[in-house]
């Protein structure tokens, strides 16, 4: 009984979906008109074409870096890098963003972590007022804790500006953390309060 309850149930569900598909008018959509649109077809060399590299095959790692960074009216800081264990080996996910990572053994590069500062939007080279110039802001990076490379770089991608950030990283308290709270790429200052 229950068997043939459920056969009739969908036997109706199936009835009523080709119905509905019989009932709707069927029309040929032209879709060169609509790419034509009367408009020039661009040139490729009006394309801009960029010389950065793709993004590396993802490093998968049980044991990751946290770099602690902040963005305060215009200008980056390191604030701290802390170890983390996680449960089991992940690669490092690929995400779109204004600023990366980079980790580099010679002139090859071997990791890439791209990441946003919450809240900070596009540069704005032309405006008479930035509200990037007033924000203060913070993000945890994770990047992956591995024993290769030989230079680890901050890059702000729609200004070009590269820093250099310490590789390996060395573990410290939360005392000498705060002591050696440094600009990036600035030397020992201390981000303000």
């Amino acid at each position: 009984m229950r068997a043939a309850l459920i056969l009739a149930a969908f036997v109706t569900c199936a009835a009523a979906a080709l119905s509905a598909l019989a009932d709707e008018p069927r029309r040929r959509i032209d879709v060169s008109r609509a790419l034509d649109a009367g408009s020039p077809q661009p040139l490729l060399s009006d394309i801009p074409i960029t010389h950065t590299p793709p993004d590396p095959p993802a490093l998968v790692s049980q044991s990751q870096w946290v770099f602690d960074l902040r963005w305060d009216r215009g200008e980056v800081w390191l604030l701290g890098v802390h170890p983390l264990q996680l449960p089991a080996p992940q690669a490092t996910p690929r995400v779109m963003g204004r600023f990366a990572i980079e980790l580099f053994e010679g002139p090859t590069l071997l990791e890439r972590a791209r990441f946003d500062f919450p809240l900070l939007g596009p540069p704005e080279p032309d405006a008479a007022v930035s509200l990037s110039s007033k924000l203060r802001t913070r993000i945890g990076v994770v990047f992956p804790a591995v024993q290769r490379g030989n230079r680890l770089e901050l890059w702000d991608r729609a200004t070009g500006r590269r820093w250099s950030l310490p590789w390996p990283p060395a573990v410290a308290t939360s005392a000498e953390a705060t002591d050696a709270a440094a600009h990036v790429g600035l030397g020992d200052a201390r981000p303000p309060d």
